[in-house]
């Protein structure tokens, strides 16, 4: 317990450092909160233990959806954690006016002109090398039609018209195909290649307004500052995952489901609670506001009769 309670203060120590220097920028998102910024991905997760999820592609891999990239969604209880503690701002993009999308969009078709034509430029380049690589058999190639061209016409001296056709035939005088614009490599921009313009989007974070969100955030908050990393609960039924270090590390201890202190549960209810913690080797804590706003947990554990 008192290296527990040391290591808390080495963290408060840090988080306090943290928190004087630039504060990390939650975008705001058609209403989801991202962040777009690896470093600051790193730092929530190392130094704040916020987790969140990866919910872009890959610039390498676009279209699979097994190994995911930037930017993080975070839920709306990390969301309100980062700006209750002062860790983050809320931002959002300010709207470009339409000039501004005019001229990205002359911007992006001259760049896609001149894309196109250095691609056709490589293209006959690397037209002209496998040419003169294979020369010789073109040249043979050659010979032997105007050989049989010649063969049906009756004459039999060909010696003459062979060197006329290798005298003929260069590498520029090869023709080289043309490749259609609709075939051209498009480039996939891994980040916004215009400069960003933000604002303060505080006024638009609606969270929490309900009872049970509420709720959610006043254990969330109580769970984070006791030290635990918190993801969704989702896949197991219940509102987070409570894990005793990062969870790429750790397993979960806890499914954590926030329930009205007032709120009668049928036995029934518990029961299916209980089993469920049993069958995935996890604790289930009902967590619940008193009176005073204090934050109370029950803990189900199956354990039979016998």
């Amino acid at each position: 317990m008192a290296s527990r309670a040391h290591e808390g203060q080495e963290n408060s120590h840090v988080l306090s450092d943290l928190e004087q220097e630039n504060k990390v920028q939650i975008y705001l998102v058609n209403g989801k909160a991202t962040v777009w910024n690896a470093e600051d991905v790193v730092m929530l997760r190392e130094h704040f233990r916020i987790v969140g999820v990866l919910v872009g592609c890959l610039p390498r891999a676009p279209r699979q959806n097994i190994h995911l990239g930037l930017p993080l969604e975070l839920m709306p209880e990390e969301t309100n954690l980062l700006l209750e503690k002062g860790f983050a701002e809320l931002v959002k993009e300010k709207a470009a006016s339409p000039r501004s999308v005019a001229e990205r969009v002359k911007a992006i078709d001259a760049a896609r002109r001149a894309n196109f034509k250095e691609q056709q430029e490589l293209y006959h380049e690397d037209r002209r090398r496998e040419m003169m690589k294979r020369l010789p058999l073109i040249l043979e190639g050659k010979k032997a039609k105007r050989k049989r061209v010649l063969a049906e016409a009756g004459e039999a001296d060909m010696s003459a018209e062979d060197d006329s056709v290798a005298d003929e035939i260069t590498v520029d005088s090869l023709p080289v195909t043309v490749t259609a614009e609709k075939h051209m490599l498009l480039q996939l921009f891994t980040e916004n290649p215009w400069t960003r313009e933000t604002e303060n989007a505080a006024g638009d974070w609606q969270f929490p307004t309900t009872e049970a969100e509420k709720l959610r955030c006043a254990v969330f908050r109580d769970l984070w500052e006791k030290e635990y990393f918190l993801t969704s609960g989702q896949k197991f039924g219940g509102d987070f995952l409570a894990y005793p270090g990062d969870p790429s590390r750790f397993h979960s201890f806890y499914i954590v489901i926030c329930v009205d202190f007032n709120k009668q549960l049928p036995a029934l209810d518990i029961v299916s609670m209980g089993r469920l913690g049993s069958n995935v080797r996890k604790t289930v804590l009902l967590a619940s506001t008193d009176y005073d706003g204090s934050v109370k947990y029950t803990s189900l554990q199956w354990t039979g009769l016998s």
